[in-house]
């Protein structure tokens, strides 16, 4: 270790030290405010208590992950959003809900007091806790294959179980759950084919089990069979891990994916509670507007995905709303709905001509509501998605990621919070390019991109700049934390295998970071970025460096 390293690991020590002892007053001080909650029901100003309450677990869960603590941080996210639905739904909590709160908040102080011995923030911050990570069993009888697919998987952030008997992978589902299984479909010496047992598997489930199949057959048949026991993946080999592990993580974030919004504009309150309180039983968010002139200020604090839009309203009629909406370039693709209670076909197809998507008609059953709100706010999503991110990596394109720093940089000098960026690059790529193929090419970007996804954190944000370019915009984060967290994405990255004719190689990259100053505009920390990457590239690559003023 050279003295530079040597003295910044004793600075992000120190700063850990002096994190640990604040929180030594900021958890006992929450549970004084959380202890108070117990009076809120039924007090007209009870919004005056969470609020504050609010604004304190969302520090809470930007900064513990930070600093070592990512069980601390995860459980203040799930009460700070528990709080932002309460003010949500406009409505004060129950002691039900309240003493609910109450129960997560004690985890919240055990996960303080079992982090409170943890002291290096290098090795504390980024080693997730195996509690956290996604629990995947690997059932393969082939041990190079198990072993290649365990490293991978373990590489990217997972908590993987291999076994290469069926009585073994009973045991252990009979045991335990996992997140996912990934099964060979032939394994010698059986009475049964992986499919046969999980098809029966599966029946004494509740819910499906997520599959992924590989396997060495390649026919219709067996794709076939592989889509009646529910399989989510089917990959022959030798099996891209690459490939499997991105669908693997889809398959992951669609089961943690944030709940549509609804933002319902209907001038009959009880009717707009109704179809609310329908929505949210259904898993979506749904907020009420009942002023029509609030449209904008509504829209802009809620962003919703899909809106239901009352086409009588006094003062101003839902196609004339709609229109409105469909005046701010940013609200163009997002569907409106129409409900009224007009069953005139012309009249109908009027309004949809003005700004609208869809049109239901009152009354409306709740299932049909749910059903097509659900389904036009999928696709909405998906559409976004395709407009906004690269097609290989399913990153924010290089436009949107500087659209996003902008946005950060303008937030960061309103909290005072530190920001980060990371221009990260890919060393010597034209050579795997060469001597591998642009396909090979391909799985080495989309894993650097799985890989980033993986272990950063919900807040940050993650751009395909280039070719083999990447761009990190790390929020509340200043570049010591940055430096520590891309250090062990490099070596994880470094230590990733790919595979190529039953070949193993392997890949670095080099990364460059700059931290946001007042005068900073975000071509300029791009470009401090730019000229840190090109030092680490220039001193030898496979490394990561500051930007250096220049005197």
């Amino acid at each position: 270790m050279t003295a530079d390293q040597s003295k910044l690991e004793q600075q992000l020590a120190k700063l850990h030290q002096q994190y640990m002892e604040r929180l030594q007053t900021d958890i006992p001080a929450l549970a004084v405010q959380v202890s108070s909650l117990v009076t809120l029901s039924g007090q007209p100003d009870w919004r005056s208590t969470i609020l504050p309450l609010k604004h304190k677990f969302h520090t809470l869960a930007g900064s513990a992950g930070t600093f070592g603590l990512p069980q601390l941080g995860k459980l203040a996210k799930n009460l700070e959003l528990q709080l932002k639905d309460w003010i949500a739904a406009d409505v004060a909590p129950d002691l039900t809900a309240i003493n609910n709160f109450m129960s997560v908040f004690q985890q919240v102080q055990y996960a303080h007091q079992s982090g409170h011995q943890v002291m290096n923030l290098t090795s504390a911050r980024l080693d997730a806790l195996n509690e956290q990570k996604a629990l995947i069993y690997v059932l393969e009888d082939d041990e190079e294959t198990a072993n290649h697919l365990t490293l991978t998987l373990a590489t990217f952030g997972y908590q993987v179980q291999s076994y290469r008997r069926l009585v073994e992978l009973d045991q252990a589902l009979k045991t335990k759950l996992p997140d996912a299984l990934i099964l060979d479909i032939s394994l010698p010496g059986e009475e049964q084919t992986g499919l046969e047992y999980i098809s029966a598997f599966q029946q004494s489930l509740t819910e499906a089990l997520p599959v992924l199949v590989i396997t060495s057959h390649n026919s219709f048949e067996h794709h076939l069979q592989a889509v009646r026991i529910g399989a989510r993946g089917y990959f022959v080999k030798p099996v891209n891990t690459t490939a499997l592990e991105a669908r693997l993580q889809r398959l992951l974030a669609v089961r943690q994916r944030e709940a549509f919004r609804v933002l319902i504009v209907d001038d009959d309150q009880l009717l707009a509670e109704h179809y609310a309180l329908v929505l949210q039983g259904a898993g979506l968010r749904a907020e009420i507007l009942l002023e029509p002139s609030q449209i904008y200020e509504g829209m802009n604090r809620f962003r919703p995905d899909v809106i239901l839009l009352d086409v009588l309203m006094p003062g101003c009629s839902g196609p004339e709303l709609a229109q409105l909406i469909r005046l701010q370039d940013e609200w163009l693709s997002v569907p409106i709905i129409y409900l009224s209670s007009e069953t005139d076909s012309e009249r109908q197809l009027a309004a949809l001509v003005k700004g609208g998507d869809d049109f239901l008609t009152k009354p409306i059953t709740d299932t049909a509501l749910i059903v097509a709100v659900f389904a036009r706010a999928q696709r909405a999503r998906q559409l976004a998605e395709m407009m906004t991110k690269d097609s290989l990596t399913g990153l924010l394109q290089h436009a949107r990621v500087k659209e996003r720093l902008d946005h950060e940089l303008q937030r960061s000098e309103r909290t005072g919070e530190p920001l980060s960026v990371v221009m990260l690059d890919i060393d010597h790529f034209k050579k795997v390019n060469d001597n591998y193929g642009h396909l090979i090419g391909d799985q080495v970007i989309s894993s650097v991109a799985n890989l980033l996804k993986q272990q950063l954190r919900k807040t940050d944000i993650i751009g395909r700049y280039g070719g083999e370019e990447f761009l990190l915009i790390l929020p509340d984060c200043n570049q010591q934390q940055a430096f520590a967290l891309v250090e062990q994405l490099r070596q994880s990255f470094a230590s990733l295998p790919f595979s190529f004719d039953y070949h193993n190689f392997h890949c670095t990259f080099s990364a460059g970071i700059s931290q946001a100053k007042a005068t900073d505009d975000t071509d300029q920390l791009i470009d401090q970025a730019d000229k840190a990457l090109y030092s680490s590239k220039h001193a030898g690559r496979n490394q990561t460096q500051f930007y250096q003023q220049q005197s």
